[in-house]
């Protein structure tokens, strides 16, 4: 599998840009705008920039899923939302933006690995991730949330 890198970044965007605003799902009811505004508040949360969303781990989210998951023994499942407790409260997994406050947040992103400073946060789900688990994980998010509206990094 690809890594999280400057290709990426330039595949990942090439991708958003060549989906139409108004394009359906296959699946689930993300828009466009929706997904860039998910992508941007995952990348900042796992720089430690977003605290929208508490740690709603488990013992078995964060050992088994997430092995499974990050392995790609098992595929990140479709129409997951955050749990319904912290729907009701208001929370969201999106933080507002375009496609250009993404890419310069992920050039950030990368700048802060490359230069050994950034402090992966954990994520609300599957816990303590290394830097290289978090590379892992948004390839896997990305690829999963392109393949809703047909199209692919690779």
């Amino acid at each position: 599998m690809d890594h999280f890198d400057s290709t990426c970044i330039t595949r990942l965007c090439n991708a958003l840009h060549s989906i139409e605003e108004d394009a359906l799902p296959r699946w689930g009811t993300l828009t466009k705008s929706a997904m860039i505004n998910h992508f941007i508040w995952m990348i900042r949360h796992s720089m430690g920039r977003s605290f929208l969303v508490p740690d709603y781990s488990t013992f078995l989210s964060r050992t088994l899923s997430k092995k499974l998951v990050l392995s790609g023994v098992r595929a990140l499942p479709k129409n997951r939302c955050l749990p319904a407790h912290l729907c009701k409260q208001g929370i969201s997994d999106q933080e507002t933006g375009d496609l250009e406050t993404l890419q310069a947040l992920m050039e950030e992103y990368l700048d802060l690995v490359q230069t050994g400073d950034l402090e992966p946060a954990p994520h609300p789900r599957y816990g303590r991730l290394t830097i290289d688990e978090w590379d892992r994980l948004h390839m896997l998010h990305f690829e999963h949330h392109l393949q809703q509206f047909n199209r692919s990094m690779r």
